[in-house]
């Protein structure tokens, strides 16, 4: 069976990101959550559930869905063992407690394929994509929704029915290729991004 899941789509994070950048948009930020948030929603339906993925969403125990996700009636919301308190509290030591993702991957069932988006993209959904990639699951990210969806609807090439849709072999001057160099190196030993 095909997974996608989305990590925590709760209104802290959604909202954030859309402050954010909505304040530069023009109509301002309910316009900018409107746009956005339509287009987050269509990602998920035509790259995913449209193609046979079941859809999860993973939130912190005793914690809400952000009201802009449209859940479908199959949809999943699975808790992850873990509060938002806890994990947003420094521990003595300056680190963070983050969910076990053996727990999160064993409450998905039964599945050979997964795809993983979320906040965020070198943290907790970087955690989840290793563990996958570990149990032999065929893993990717979706880097387009992560936090970088804001930054990717400026691209006029962004597409919502596939993904990537970002070429970082794109352009000829020096910038693309310090780019290029950066995005590949960040890529090194994780076979989990594209």
């Amino acid at each position: 069976m095909k997974q996608f899941i989305f990590l925590y789509p709760i209104p802290e994070y959604i909202n954030h990101a859309i402050e954010n950048y909505g304040r530069f948009e023009e109509g301002g930020i309910e316009a900018y959550r409107q746009r956005s948030m339509h287009i987050l929603n269509q990602c998920i339906e035509v790259r995913y559930r449209q193609q046979g993925f079941g859809i999860t969403y993973a939130i912190f125990d005793g914690h809400t869905i952000s009201d802009v996700i449209e859940l479908q009636p199959l949809d999943r919301i699975i808790e992850v063992g873990m509060e938002y308190r806890t994990h947003t509290t420094p521990q003595p030591e300056g680190s963070y407690r983050y969910p076990d993702p053996d727990y999160i991957l064993d409450q998905m069932g039964e599945m050979k394929l997964i795809r993983i988006s979320g906040f965020h993209m070198w943290d907790c959904v970087e955690k989840l994509a290793r563990r996958a990639y570990e149990r032999g699951l065929d893993t990717l990210v979706d880097e387009d929704l992560t936090e970088f969806f804001t930054h990717c609807l400026t691209d006029e090439n962004f597409r919502v029915d596939t993904y990537p849709t970002y070429n970082p072999r794109e352009g000829d001057d020096s910038a693309s290729e310090r780019w290029l160099n950066h995005f590949l190196d960040a890529r090194k030993d994780k076979p989990w991004l594209w």
